[in-house]
């Protein structure tokens, strides 16, 4: 488990080093990434999709945001 942890965090440290965007230049709203990371809407949304990974305030909101649906969400048994 820890080596499928290792690249994706290697991945976060690539985006806050590269594309720190801290006055937020380009983002999408709250809601665009509320809604990607609850799974509604469309998907097809190719300016969103490519902004995150070139953005570490939207990652670390999209990953904050997708953290709290799945806690939301019903546990299977």
């Amino acid at each position: 488990m820890g080596s499928e942890r290792e690249p994706l965090e290697a991945f976060e440290r690539i985006i806050h080093a590269d594309f720190p965007n801290p006055q937020r230049i380009g983002c999408p709203g709250d809601q665009a990434l509320l809604k990607l990371a609850e799974g509604a809407g469309p998907l097809h949304q190719a300016r969103l999709l490519a902004h995150i990974p070139q953005c570490a305030p939207c990652f670390d909101k999209l990953k904050e945001l997708r953290s709290r649906a799945r806690n939301r969400s019903p546990q299977p048994i």
